[in-house]
C-alpha cells in the first residue's frame, strides 16, 4: 500500500538525521492512511485518524457505569456522524465502525508495541526477516489493545469453576488468557498461535483485522529496526477509548 509505505520512510527520515519521531503521530497517520484504502475514500487520512478517536472516545463516555453524563449520547452520534460524512459514507454505519476499530486499535497497539521493543532490547530480533513475524505477534500478545472484552453469557454455564446465568455481563480480561502478565515476548520462543490470538478474540467475536494488524506492525519494526530507537518521551492519552500514549518521542539508539 503506497500511502502506508509513504508514510513509514518519512517516520524513518529523522531517526537517519538524528532526530526524533512521534510514534502516536505516526501510527495515527498510518490508520487512517489504511483505513481511507480500505473504504476507498479520498479523505485526509489524519483527519480521519481524529474523527475516529473522537468517535470512540465519545461512545465509550456513554457506556460507563454509573449514572448517565448529560448530552453523552447525543455526543457520540454527533462523532459518528461527523466520521460518516468525511469518510464519505454519511449512511454507512459499518464503514464508521471499521474506522474507529481500525483506527483506536492501531493507534493504542503501534507505540506500545514500539516501545516495549526499545525498552527490552528486541531490535535484534526485528532486524531478522525470520524472526520478526513472531516477534510482531509476541508484541501484540502483550500490549494486547483490547486488553478487556465485555460480554454477555448467551446461556448458563460456568467459568473457572464460576455459574454463569444466560444474560450476565462478563468481562473477559484477554491479556491475562494471552499470558502477557506472565510471559515477555520473544520471537525466539513464542506463546502457542492459538494463545496469542487471544488478544483478537475468537469465535464469532473474532476480530477479522487481525493479520493486518500483524503485517502492519511487523512493517513498522522493520522500518525502524535499523536505528535502533530508545523512547526519548512519553505522555499518556487519558481520554483515548483504549490504553495508550498521548505522544510516544522516539530517537535513534547507539
Amino acid at each position: 500500500m503506497a500511502a502506508v509505505a509513504g508514510t513509514e520512510a518519512r517516520a524513518a527520515a529523522p531517526l537517519r538525521r538524528g532526530g526524533e519521531v512521534d510514534l502516536v503521530d505516526l501510527a495515527r497517520e498510518l490508520a487512517g492512511a489504511v483505513v481511507c484504502a480500505l473504504l476507498g475514500s479520498a479523505a485526509d487520512p489524519r483527519a480521519v485518524a481524529e474523527a475516529a478517536a473522537e468517535a470512540a472516545a465519545a461512545s465509550v463516555r456513554g457506556h460507563l457505569p454509573g449514572p448517565r453524563r448529560p448530552g453523552a449520547r447525543a455526543a457520540a452520534s454527533a462523532t459518528a456522524a461527523r466520521l460518516r460524512e468525511l469518510l464519505g459514507h454519511p449512511d454507512d454505519a459499518l464503514a464508521v465502525m471499521v474506522a474507529v476499530a481500525a483506527v483506536n486499535t492501531s493507534v493504542a497497539a503501534l507505540p506500545r508495541a514500539v516501545a516495549w521493543c526499545a525498552d527490552a532490547g528486541l531490535w535484534d530480533q526485528a532486524a531478522d526477516p525470520e524472526l520478526l513475524p513472531r516477534l510482531a505477534d509476541e508484541l501484540l500478545r502483550v500490549t494486547a489493545a483490547s486488553p478487556v472484552l465485555p460480554r454477555v453469557a448467551a446461556a448458563a454455564g460456568s467459568v473457572g469453576g464460576c455459574p454463569v446465568r444466560g444474560g450476565d455481563r462478563l468481562v473477559l480480561v484477554a491479556r491475562h488468557a494471552a499470558g502477557a502478565h506472565g510471559r515477555d515476548p520473544d520471537g525466539r520462543d513464542p506463546a502457542a498461535a492459538g494463545v496469542a490470538h487471544l488478544v483478537f478474540g475468537a469465535g464469532p467475536h473474532v476480530c477479522p483485522g487481525a493479520r493486518l494488524a500483524r503485517v502492519q506492525l511487523a512493517d513498522v519494526l522493520e522500518a525502524l529496526a535499523p536505528y535502533r530507537p530508545v523512547v526519548a518521551r512519553a505522555r499518556v492519552d487519558r481520554r483515548a477509548a483504549l490504553p495508550g500514549w498521548r505522544s510516544l518521542t522516539v530517537r535513534a539508539g547507539a
